[in-house]
């Protein structure tokens, strides 16, 4: 009952925290970043991303991410290997440790992709 109460404190603050940073518009639901480029993004915010993203690849969520939005943080964690080590250590501290090497194989494996050619 406490976590609840807490939860939607939480929430309700970060409402107040968007529609002060004129953001309510941006964002359609809190962790909504679906349209903000990754390079815009904290390392948290696109742990949440990649988080959301392998839920519904293992059917554990129908919240599916867009091809588009898929295909531009892979290349954007394949082409920033500085980034992608804050990302995992990021998404890893909220995982349990025995899904450390299915998350971690899931995003060097099968998500990212080599950095595209002429890309920064």
């Amino acid at each position: 009952m406490q976590n609840d109460a807490h939860a939607r404190a939480n929430a309700e603050q970060l409402g107040l925290l968007l529609e002060d940073l004129e953001l309510t518009a941006v964002l359609s639901r809190p962790g909504d970043t679906a349209h903000i480029h990754p390079a815009d993004l904290t390392p948290i915010g696109i742990a949440d991303q990649l988080a959301r993203m392998y839920e519904a690849d293992h059917g554990q969520s129908d919240d599916m991410a867009s091809a588009e939005e898929r295909t531009v943080l892979a290349d954007y964690l394949g082409c920033h290997e500085e980034v992608r080590a804050e990302v995992w250590a990021a998404w890893a501290a909220g995982l349990s440790p025995l899904d450390w090497y299915a998350a971690q194989y899931w995003l060097d494996v099968e998500f990212v992709e080599p950095c595209p050619e002429h890309q920064p």
